[in-house]
């Protein structure tokens, strides 16, 4: 093993590394990643741990540094480890700042990327030789704390998803839809460790969901924050009525626990989305008239959107968000824009008419006046 500290001596206190998300489901064959976050009680040069794992249930796909090392534009040296798959282990992680510099803000050192196998089952994710230390090699005192993820077949997760906001505390920290019974044509979570003045970025893959990216900066120092993504098969049970025009999607998003998504919490978010090429054409639908709308106290509000990219395939926008709630991404037809154009059009043009009369039957009036006075 790899060894980043000369043992001069140990120091008091403590800080801790933690495995983020600590628990959380996904289902057979989902790709996901959970990331080791270090929060410091005094500056850290250098990091080293091993990880072990049920490679049966789950496997590493790529070792990739975090951000807390460089914080501060420090030349690092980092190791990614040695994966071995057969024996679920992960060997030798390191990070050492190669320069006087140290770091004292909390951050993730490590983003691990795995996926779930084709076996339902629940693999503890155990850290082990931990060693953290500062810029004179002594050792900082640690706390551990481990994670674990459940592997779920696709029809228990979709029971899952229909339970109570309590029990999906349980299993992941969030609340779909407030208790009531949605029916979801896919569901997709990102988790993220988030601190004050921190850019937050949650991405999405999943073909059938048009969500592509959550980013916002966080004004506050929450933790480990889960985005949960329900594209539903219907309006949203939440609502009280059908958002306005050709609905494309209808989608509920849930940042962090029920009270978490305020401007108090957070600025300047957006969501990313995309709209299918073939949907618009077959509904005469121009890219221009897509929006997103959000129900928000009882009202569909029509949100900030722009079209950002396109491709053969799809048109991708992104909607400006002071919250988080039911959505639904619509679009106007061709007809009706055409016809309220039309309408518009028609009062302009019968005032120029009325102006145009106006202005002729005083012109008379001067002229009959004048061929009186001559």
């Amino acid at each position: 093993m790899f060894t980043i500290t000369c043992l001069s001596g140990i120091a008091s206190a403590s800080t801790t590394i933690s495995i983020i998300p600590t628990s959380q489901s996904v289902e057979e064959g989902q790709n996901f990643a959970v990331s080791f976050y270090l929060d410091p009680d005094r500056p850290v040069a250098g990091i080293q741990f091993d990880l072990s794992y049920d490679s049966e249930l789950v496997k590493v796909v790529q070792v990739s540094e975090g951000e807390f090392l460089r914080q501060d534009g420090a030349l690092v040296w980092f190791n990614p480890g040695q994966i071995e798959s057969s024996n679920g282990r992960i060997d030798s992680v390191y990070g050492l700042i190669l320069d006087k510099t140290s770091v004292t803000e909390p951050e993730d050192f490590v983003v691990i990327h795995m996926k779930a196998g084709n076996v339902s089952g629940i693999s503890s994710l155990e850290l082990s030789n931990v060693v953290v230390s500062d810029t004179q090699g002594q050792i900082i005192p640690i706390d551990v704390v481990n994670g674990s993820v459940t592997i779920v077949s696709d029809t228990a997760s979709s029971t899952k998803s229909k339970t109570s906001d309590k029990d999906d505390y349980g299993a992941g920290g969030i609340s779909t839809t407030s208790g009531s019974y949605e029916e979801f044509e896919i569901i997709e979570k990102s988790s993220r460790s988030v601190y004050l003045g921190s850019q937050v970025s949650y991405q999405f893959d999943k073909p059938e969901n048009p969500i592509m990216y959550i980013n916002y900066e966080s004004l506050t120092n929450a933790g480990n924050v889960v985005a949960t993504i329900e594209v539903l098969k219907q309006t949203s049970l939440l609502v009280s009525s059908p958002p306005p025009g050709i609905v494309y999607k209808d989608v509920n998003i849930w940042l962090g626990k029920p009270g978490y998504s305020t401007e108090s919490n957070m600025k300047d978010a957006v969501i990313g989305f995309r709209v299918d090429r073939s949907w618009l054409e077959e509904n005469q639908i121009s890219d221009s008239s897509v929006m997103m709308y959000r129900y928000d106290q009882d009202l569909w509000v029509p949100l900030s959107t722009k079209k950002i990219n396109e491709s053969s395939s799809d048109v991708s926008f992104e909607a400006e968000t002071s919250g988080f709630s039911p959505f639904a991404i619509v679009g106007e037809s061709s007809d009706d824009i055409t016809g309220k154009t039309e309408v518009d059009d028609t009062p302009a043009e019968d005032e120029s008419l009325d102006q145009n009369a106006a202005f002729i039957l005083c012109l008379s009036m001067l002229l009959l006046l004048f061929a009186r006075r001559h």
